[in-house]
């Protein structure tokens, strides 16, 4: 028998190598995490999360963490001569609990990652690089230099069960497996973090038309402070002067007031890539985030996707590796989110073909422009509308029933709803990300010991008292569309993998994902989860 130094070897600590490292660890995993850069990042990079990293974040338990350092953003603001156009966002057809933008720095997400990771005793191994690794059927040998990218360190043979490549744009990992980012070149930006003397409104995203490409404005939580992006990208970003003269004299004219652009504390030119690879994974290697796709930021969906990556790929791993499933389950990894990576580079090529010229018309005319795209935005970038119902993990419904269909999203909820008492019990019941099976109590479901699985809790839903999760004014059963009798099978990412009425649906369902999951049905474990 292979003997493992860890079951998995994540490279790269930024927030999607973060993301991944704290919850293989909260699930039980041996897990390694490795950078090759010295340290933690001291500037920004990303700056937006949507509502689902939101949702996700929240499940995790981070979100009260997260939430004091950023700010929410609520429109979109066109200046094009005359009065500036606000378009406010509209989540129309998306419940969600977190129906805006929010702008927070990349800096304190890791921050918050970090010390989620910590708690789980995974601790970033700074300079240590992954200089190469093979693989085989049984796992992966790799080769770290413990110096960065100084050469010269002590190198360490290290072998794992699996290897999981979180190293950006340049991974090495997707390099070495071959895994080709198909797509091109689009265009040079240039993009700096200022203090802006203006009195803009600070919870919109706005797009100014100086007369040579466009500049668009992203409001940071630290009071006057913006990024500003010009998609002409011209100028020196390692003269950081010059830049700021340039962005005073495009945001004056733009604008018809005069505007002072500070020095920036941040500058980059880039030439946007919209790309991404034919697979996210060979044998016992993957790549997520900036590894496996590659785009533009207007839309801010980098580090939001490789997030979601992380939050797909994570509990499918433990679940191998504690034995839960066969190996056939990772899969899934590649059917699920590769469309997803594909579907990215089409709507954020949409956002940058909009962003940089004026729209035609009259007032009427852009202010309904305005509003199909800011509509069209709020679709794209949310990350609400993803979901798998093709996926080999999802059960198609028969019938009409309403609300959650299997493969999307349980929590499509409002925040107001989201509050009552059966919702705020609910959602304590899933904090922690594993397979659950909501049972609407009521409808004579009396043996599902005998059907479900061992890795499977469930959870009871009543509109009495003596319920794990007490929905006594009915707001859960009817946001979920759900009566007594009714059950919901629920993945650990949030999904909806199956549901149906009475227990004969209930075993046909699990005999379907018995067939992905290789494992035999045994007893389920049953807990009971205080209000």
């Amino acid at each position: 028998m292979t003997t493992f130094d860890e079951d998995v070897l994540v490279v790269g600590a930024g927030p999607v190598g973060l993301m991944a490292a704290s919850l293989l660890a909260r699930s039980g995993v041996k897990v390694r995490l490795v950078d090759a850069a010295a340290g933690p990042a001291t500037t920004s990079r990303a700056l937006g999360a949507h509502a689902r990293s939101l949702e996700i974040y929240d499940q995790l338990g981070l979100l009260g963490e997260i939430a004091p350092h950023g700010t929410r953003v609520n429109a979109f603001i066109r200046h094009q001569g005359g009065p500036a156009n606000r378009v406010d966002f509209r989540f129309d057809g998306l419940p969600t609990r977190f129906p805006f933008m929010f702008n927070i720095d990349q800096v304190i997400i890791e921050r918050v990652l970090r010390a989620d990771a910590a708690a789980a005793d995974v601790a970033v191994e700074w300079s240590t690089r992954l200089e190469s690794f093979e693989q085989d059927d049984e796992g992966v040998t790799a080769v770290l230099c413990g110096d960065g990218d100084s050469g010269g360190g002590v190198r360490e043979t290290v072998r794992t069960q699996y290897l999981w490549g979180c190293d950006g744009g340049h991974s090495t990992i997707r390099k070495s497996l071959g895994l080709r980012l198909e797509g091109e070149p689009a265009h040079t930006w240039l993009i700096a973090d200022a203090i802006v003397h203006t009195d803009l409104d600070r919870d919109g995203v706005h797009w100014l038309f100086p007369g040579d490409g466009a500049l668009m404005l992203f409001p940071f939580p630290e009071p006057g402070k913006w990024r500003l992006l010009d998609t002409k990208g011209e100028g020196d970003p390692d003269r950081p002067d010059q830049i700021a003269r340039q962005f005073s004299e495009k945001l004056s004219r733009a604008l018809g007031d005069q505007t002072i652009v500070e020095r920036p504390s941040w500058t980059s030119k880039f030439t946007i890539q919209q790309r991404a690879v034919p697979a996210m994974h060979v044998g016992r290697c993957f790549v997520s985030g900036d590894a496996a796709h590659v785009h533009s930021p207007a839309s801010g969906q980098g580090l939001n996707t490789g997030i979601q990556d992380a939050y797909n790929l994570a509990w499918k791993l433990a679940m191998v590796i504690r034995g839960d499933a066969d190996p056939e389950l990772l899969s899934t990894y590649d059917a699920e989110r590769v469309p997803i990576g594909r579907a990215l580079l089409s709507s954020t090529s949409e956002v940058m073909e909009n962003a940089m010229v004026p729209a035609d018309g009259d007032d009427v005319d852009v202010r309904e422009t305005d509003r199909d795209f800011a509509r069209q935005l709020i679709r794209n970038m949310s990350g609400l509308t993803i979901g798998y119902p093709d996926s080999p993990l999802t059960v198609p419904a028969g019938g009409t029933a309403q609300g959650p269909r299997p493969g999307e999203r349980l929590t499509q909820v409002s925040a107001e709803d989201a509050q009552s008492p059966g919702w705020t019990m609910l959602r304590a019941a899933l904090r922690n990300p594993g397979w659950h099976l909501l049972v609407f109590a009521g409808g004579g479901i009396d043996a599902v010991n005998a059907a479900m699985p061992a890795w499977v809790d469930e959870v009871t839903i009543s509109r009495r008292q003596d319920a794990a999760v007490r929905d006594l004014d009915g707001c859960v059963h009817e946001t979920l569309a759900a009566r007594a009798g009714d059950w919901i099978l629920l993945r650990p990412d949030g999904y909806v993998s199956a549901r149906g009425t009475g227990e004969e649906q209930l075993r046909a369902a699990v005999e379907v994902l018995a067939g992905v999951h290789g494992q035999t049905r045994t007893g389920l474990r049953t807990r009971t989860v205080d209000a």
